[in-house]
């Protein structure tokens, strides 16, 4: 009965050891242009491609993304942070979908 509370309280302490699953984080990329320059070259950038796409904008900065798409593209958001003389834009993208990728490039 002993050696079966010594390797409960070793598989225990071995679980509590190991390391958790990394946290998501998005990609962050670094802009000098303005959230209303950035967000129009997106959305022309999507339009080419015919590919749904909507941009909330905020005091600093804005979100873009296709959620509500019928197209059955993967869902992608953009967030767009004003840091001063700069902007962040972070992509939240959990799939290997290229395309916003693209145009994201295209634009930065």
């Amino acid at each position: 009965m002993r050696e079966i509370g010594i390797v409960t309280l070793l598989s225990v302490a071995v679980t509590a050891a190991a390391p958790g699953p990394q946290a998501y984080r998005p990609s962050v990329y670094l802009t000098p242009k303005s959230t209303q320059d950035f967000a129009s070259c997106f959305a022309r950038v999507e339009d080419r491609h015919g590919a749904a796409w909507w941009f909330v904008p905020r005091n600093h900065g804005g979100t873009l993304s296709n959620l509500g798409s019928k197209s059955g593209a993967p869902t992608y958001f953009i967030a767009i942070n004003d840091r001063g003389g700069r902007r962040e834009i972070a992509l939240d993208q959990r799939d290997a979908d290229a395309a916003p990728r693209k145009a994201l490039n295209e634009c930065i």
